[in-house]
């Protein structure tokens, strides 16, 4: 049996409870793995020469902190996923497991990296100095990539705050951060005064130019869209995420078949699992692969959200509305051909003492 052939003989709602069993601390997490799993089943199986192997042994194994034997998938991690659908399984005689038992440890394992191609990007990037992958990026990396995006914000108009504009408490939780990894790098050695003194702001830098770059980033992908009719948001509101205190994005796309409507989909997603950013302000850019225009009773056709749209924003009010934020949703509506028939969330979370949008709200 492969491991396409596995997922195809199970549904996950019967394989999410022994994900929760077999690994605790994913319990918060179910709505991401019905997402990964989803994504698995839409594509076809495609063998890769240069993979880690065409067999996936299952096995009993100890964890390495001895507490206790439990399933093990390898290698699994690691692999193209489209290659990892292809390996035939070989499962250890003492194995004693289900389908669904099966189907939750292979998962954790693909999900390794990330649960979607987006996080498994934001996780992993091509590193300038050893040209492979790595996971802890520097301070080159984000300095030259924001550079660049800011040159193309003051190109839509944009405005990019100094270093010195943000709010005290931001300087102060980047340097917090900077304060980890510069003890990660000096641990180790003794430094004088002065290289001490450098490599902290080195550090402060990199987080810096990290999070400027994240901000840009989704300014960018929504600035193109801002001049839709029915987007009241506009590029100097967006600017104003630099200054937030906490700014977080979160990215779900709908793996829908032909014959279900995408929105319905991330609305039946996001309905049954808590799937949202923990902040008090919320950006969501909905985007779908078409226009879609609706003629109302003055004669003049208007951008606006389809039905199964409607249902879906309901579904994320609903949520956000039980979290009692006491702050503000802003819409974007977005059309990315490419999508075609499905359909793109980016939800941005921020704390601020101000919500992007508080001149409209004040007027």
């Amino acid at each position: 049996m492969t491991f396409k052939e596995l997922l195809d003989s199970v549904i996950f709602d019967e394989v999410a409870p022994y994900i929760v069993r077999m690994y605790p601390d994913m319990k918060d997490s179910l709505g991401w793995f019905n997402l990964h799993f989803d994504i698995l089943r839409q594509m076809k199986p495609v063998r890769h020469i240069n993979a880690n192997s065409d067999v996936c042994y299952i096995s009993m194994k100890d964890w390495e902190d001895g507490t206790g034997l439990h399933l093990n998938a390898f290698p699994m991690e690691g692999d193209l996923w489209e290659h990892s659908l292809t390996k035939e399984l070989i499962i250890a005689p003492d194995v004693k497991a289900s389908n669904e038992e099966l189907a939750a440890c292979c998962l954790w394992h693909t999900s390794f990296y990330g649960f979607t191609y987006d996080m498994v990007g934001d996780r992993l990037h091509i590193g300038e100095e050893c040209n492979q992958l790595v996971s802890i990026p520097d301070k080159r990396y984000y300095r030259n990539t924001a550079y660049q995006s800011f040159n193309t914000i003051r190109r839509y108009g944009g405005i990019i705050p100094t270093m010195r504009e943000l709010s005290p408490s931001k300087r102060k939780g980047l340097f917090e951060k900077a304060k980890s990894i510069y003890w990660y790098q000096v641990r180790p050695v003794r430094l004088n005064g002065p290289k001490r003194k450098r490599l902290l702001r080195q550090a402060y830098l990199e987080k810096y130019y990290e999070r400027m770059e994240n901000i840009s980033r989704f300014i960018l992908k929504v600035a193109p869209q801002l001049s839709h009719i029915s987007n009241y948001v506009k590029i100097y509101h967006l600017c104003r995420l630099f200054y937030s205190d906490l700014f977080g994005i979160t990215t779900i796309e709908s793996v829908a078949d032909i014959n279900t409507d995408s929105a319905t989909y991330l609305k039946e997603l996001i309905s049954k699992y808590d799937m949202l950013p923990e902040t008090q302000n919320y950006i969501i850019y909905l985007a779908r692969g078409y226009d879609y225009e609706l003629e109302l009773d003055d004669g003049i056709t208007h951008e606006a959200l389809r039905p199964a749209e409607y249902e879906l924003m309901n579904s994320i009010y609903e949520k956000i509305d039980g979290k009692e934020t006491g702050g503000t949703i802003d819409l974007i509506i977005g059309v990315e051909p490419e999508l075609g028939h499905q359909t793109l969330l980016n939800i941005v979370g921020y704390n601020s003492e101000k919500p992007i949008t508080y001149d409209i709200i004040d007027n």
